[in-house]
């Protein structure tokens, strides 16, 4: 189906609406008494069920897999246990106490961490501006951890959401290298299949429950139905009509609309220092997509 320019850039705001939910909705199920490896288990599970028969039926789809099979396994296994890690962390950081609307905006890190990851693997520089745009948005990034450090007494929740960004970028390039020989379908289906086995193993080895608390139910379907097979699966597809940069600048709105749903859902109130490294924090990435984009036209 093609699309045009406009009709591409609806469906990459409601995309990034759809999963600005994210966060709320795993703060209601953690809330409800869930652990995090359950519901990680649950959610991949879910999606997993969904995509991997899309993948089986589609012949196309089966002859991509038999060709990519051997040339891929490497980037699909770090892509999986990136996945799984940041899954894991993302419930676990919100279960600990972070806000919905931090873990959102310390989310959009993740252009960043992905540069530092890229030179660090593949020694790949970046531009002076570009930098520039780093520190500004790490002073952000500084202002909003120094207020979550204040608020839990501790900098090990700020520790904990790090490193799940640290996963996502890492799952980001793991995900390029890995799609460059095979279809979304079968990738998503197969890695949180894997995944999800994986979460399932570690929580029944640590004795969870795998119950679901009456008040998770519609939350967890909505995290993984809503924001994790449309919500992400529409991102991945946009970005066939939409450059990267212009879907990382649509993404800025998502700590916003997480403020919104959070209140209304949670009863979530940030306080006014958040909103103002939040606000530094989007300075600083706009800065580096402007830069980033200049170079890339050169």
């Amino acid at each position: 189906m093609k699309i045009s320019y406009k009709q591409a850039l609806f469906f990459g705001v409601l995309a990034v609406v759809i999963n600005s939910f994210t966060s709320t909705f795993l703060a209601m199920i953690v809330k409800a008494g869930m652990d995090s490896s359950v519901v990680t288990f649950y959610r991949m599970i879910g999606v997993a069920a969904v995509m991997i028969p899309w993948s089986l039926i589609q012949k196309s789809n089966r002859d991509n897999m038999k060709e990519a099979a051997p040339k891929i396994w490497k980037p699909f296994v770090g892509y999986t246990i990136t996945k799984l890690l940041g899954f894991v962390l993302w419930a676990e950081g919100l279960r600990m106490g972070a806000s919905a609307f931090s873990m959102t905006t310390l989310s959009n890190m993740q252009p960043i961490i992905i540069v530092v990851f890229l030179w660090l693997l593949y020694r790949e520089k970046t531009s002076l501006r570009s930098l520039i745009g780093i520190v500004v948005c790490l002073a952000g990034v500084t202002v909003i951890g120094i207020d979550n450090v204040i608020s839990f007494g501790s900098p090990f929740v700020l520790i904990i959401i790090i490193i799940c960004c640290c996963c996502f970028a890492l799952n980001n390039i793991f995900g390029r290298r890995a799609r460059q020989h095979l279809d979304l379908a079968p990738m998503i289906g197969f890695s949180y299949l894997f995944a999800g086995i994986m979460a399932g193993v570690y929580a029944a080895m640590q004795g969870a429950s795998f119950a679901i608390p009456a008040d998770a139910i519609w939350p967890l379907i909505g995290v993984t139905f809503g924001c994790t097979l449309i919500g992400q699966s529409m991102s991945m597809w946009v970005l066939k009509y939409v450059k990267n940069v212009t879907m990382s600048l649509i993404g800025l709105l998502s700590p916003f609309c997480t403020a919104v749903s959070a209140y209304f859902m949670l009863g979530e109130v940030p306080e006014k220092i958040v909103f103002l490294g939040a606000f530094i924090m989007i300075i600083g990435l706009v800065i580096y997509q402007r830069a980033e984009n200049k170079a890339k036209a050169k």
